[in-house]
């Protein structure tokens, strides 16, 4: 039935150095930090910006801050940043002086968060949960709408679910993306409004 078949997101652009004309016209500039973030980071911003251009957020300009919206962003996530953090830990084995700076600033779970936030002028609160075993969007929304209760200086709140699952292990059966797809990344955001 067409009404509920249900697309996987393409989120090849997150691997690339300059992202498609879509997406540029999307971010409105490319993020100075775009050439160091992980894919996950990447994503977060560009689809950041696909739920405010759909709630019409954008329409007078990409930082909602510049026009007097204070906005915040919360994600529940399982994973949090596993996936970096585990190709930050593999620069480790040449040695500790052999880590990428580059990857240890996106070790913490909401680094992917404020990338998004920076990247709109969201001022709110910005961080992750780790929902446990509660269902992570119902987790998420509730605690935007404690905050947009808790704090009524607040236009809105975003609020989803992130997760990006690391690689197989080597020897693992194959799936059917190649070296030009991201790893395993689920995204869901959402408008909470008070």
């Amino acid at each position: 039935m067409p009404g509920n078949s249900v697309t996987k997101p393409d989120y090849r652009y997150a691997l690339a150095v300059t992202p498609p004309e879509e997406v540029l016209a999307l971010l409105g500039e490319i993020p100075g930090r775009w050439g160091r973030m992980p894919p996950l980071s990447r994503v977060l911003v560009v689809e950041t910006g696909r739920v405010l251009a759909a709630a019409g957020l954008l329409a007078g300009g990409r930082r909602l801050s510049d026009r007097g919206l204070k906005v915040g962003l919360v994600g529940a996530t399982f994973t949090g940043c596993l996936s970096t953090d585990l190709d930050f830990a593999a620069t480790l084995e040449g040695g500790f002086h052999l880590a990428s700076p580059a990857l240890f600033g996106y070790t913490l779970p909401n680094i992917a968060l404020s990338e998004a936030a920076s990247h709109y002028g969201l001022v709110g609160p910005v961080y992750a949960i780790f929902p446990g075993r509660a269902p992570a969007m119902a987790a998420a929304i509730a605690e935007a709408e404690r905050w947009l209760v808790c704090r009524p200086e607040l236009d809105l709140m975003l609020a989803g679910t992130y997760d990006a699952l690391p690689p197989r292990p080597q020897g693992a059966v194959a799936s059917s993306a190649g070296a030009d797809e991201p790893a395993a990344i689920s995204l869901t955001l959402t408008v909470v409004s008070g």
